[in-house]
């Protein structure tokens, strides 16, 4: 919001962000000017915006087919440029195997992760604390992505630290779980996030994202919707363990 802070109630798909979706390189294209958090463009790439340190993201071309992948590529598990050839094996049939080992975990998850056991214990101040320390860190303009002279922010970054705590559990799990999206964005988490809240919760706000997405250009290469029940939340245990147990392990369905 013009705060900085998260809409909280769904609302941040109210107003698009204005993207090249359906244009070609050469068509022309204004970036969006509205203000945005600053992960997101650690998160994704998008036109107008530097990627790494490949140059200025030109739209379609760096996207394998807009009609149902849409405009923005993913970033956090791209390689950089310098890196090429030294942390990438070239002779693959791919554009480059990458040395950059996949992050299990990393600090800000385990701040999150503390918050949320805060939260849902209703210990200490609930998580505010923690989320606050995440939003500080991505608050500092340093870590802003740059234009190529290295200095002028590439984007309206706007965002701020809560200053009321939360009220209760529900509020502070529901701003700890849309930071956790903010900040963990790209890195594999969305999923097992939503599904460790339940199935009732991983199906409604599964089902939230397909309509949203079902309205945009690509929306007609998506599902038409998401059916979980509390038996298909968590894997199945391998056939070998409820062996070997003597049949003391049962399956989850």
């Amino acid at each position: 919001d013009a705060n900085g802070l998260p809409f909280l109630d769904n609302t941040y798909n109210s107003e698009k962000v204005i993207n090249d979706q359906g244009l070609t390189v050469t068509d022309a294209f204004t970036e969006y000017t509205g203000a945005v958090d600053p992960r997101l463009d650690w998160s994704v790439g998008r036109r107008g915006i530097p990627f790494w340190d490949w140059g200025i993201h030109t739209g379609t071309d760096w996207i394998r087919d807009q009609t149902y992948a849409g405009p923005y590529v993913g970033k956090k598990q791209v390689y950089k440029k310098e890196q090429e050839g030294v942390w990438t094996e070239v002779g693959n049939w791919t554009s480059g195997w990458t040395a950059n080992g996949y992050r299990m975990i990393r600090y800000a998850d385990v701040l999150l992760l503390k918050a949320e056991c805060e939260a849902m214990t209703g210990s200490d101040d609930l998580g505010f604390g923690e989320v606050n320390q995440i939003r500080a860190r991505a608050a500092n303009p340093d870590g802003f992505v740059k234009e190529d002279d290295g200095t002028t922010n590439a984007a309206n970054y706007q965002i701020s630290q809560y200053t009321t705590p939360f009220a209760n559990a529900t509020e502070a799990m529901t701003a700890i779980m849309f930071e956790r999206k903010l900040e963990l964005g790209q890195e594999g988490h969305r999923y097992f996030d939503l599904q460790r809240l339940g199935a009732s919760i991983l199906v409604a706000e599964l089902n939230r994202i397909l309509a949203y997405e079902q309205t945009m250009e690509w929306g007609d290469n998506l599902y038409g919707g998401c059916s979980v029940g509390p038996e298909d939340v968590n894997f199945p245990i391998p056939q070998r363990q409820i062996d070997v147990s003597n049949d003391k392990l049962v399956q989850n369905r």
